[in-house]
């Protein structure tokens, strides 16, 4: 019989397809699973707001914590995006436990004024071919309320009242950081681009 369990959750692909069957009742060997499985997409997920290894390592294990504490709060109908579904609803809980303990320590900090005062001229090496890689880097020279509006709304998905509540906004503030930030986006990939 365990040689079948461990057959069962030899791939991803069926840790996924165990998971869409029964994914309410797991236990602590399958939760491991799970932690391991998506650990390394997590922390991709929190160091997009925080930029300390240390730190977004604790925040996906606190992440992990409310995951697994709010198994029954995760509904799936559309079993054949099953994994898709499970991924988004985890970056969000990651995304709000990073901004919370941004918050915790920065009190305030993630007020900035909408003016333009900022110094935009950022050393972004970039080849021809615009890659993954060279995206993220020109997401990372936004400035950091910027970069969070502009990743929660348009990686994460968060929408703009979600945003407000998540960073202590208004909503309005959020659409102007991220209109402001699509323009940046431009104007640093046209210079990169020259």
């Amino acid at each position: 019989m365990k040689a079948n369990r461990r057959k069962i959750l030899g791939t991803d692909n069926d840790l996924v397809e165990v998971l869409s069957k029964d994914w309410q009742n797991i236990g602590d060997k399958l939760k491991e699973r799970i932690y391991k499985h998506y650990w390394g997409y997590l922390m991709g997920v929190a160091l997009r707001y925080v930029s300390d290894r240390d730190t977004a390592g604790m925040v996906v294990n606190d992440s992990f914590m409310k995951i697994f504490s709010n198994l029954a709060a995760f509904e799936c109908a559309d079993m054949e995006n099953f994994n898709k579904l499970l991924k988004g609803w985890m970056a969000k809980i990651t995304a709000r436990t990073a901004l919370n303990e941004i918050r915790k320590y920065k009190n305030g900090a993630l007020r900035e004024s909408l003016t333009d005062e900022h110094d935009w001229r950022f050393p972004v090496v970039l080849q021809d071919n615009l890659h993954i890689e060279n995206v993220w880097d020109l997401i990372n020279n936004l400035s950091p309320n910027y970069r969070k509006v502009f990743t929660l709304y348009e990686i994460e998905g968060f929408n703009h009242d979600e945003i407000a509540e998540l960073m202590g906004i208004t909503a309005s503030s959020s659409r102007v950081y991220l209109a402001r930030a699509k323009e940046k986006l431009k104007m640093l990939y046209r210079t990169l681009m020259v």
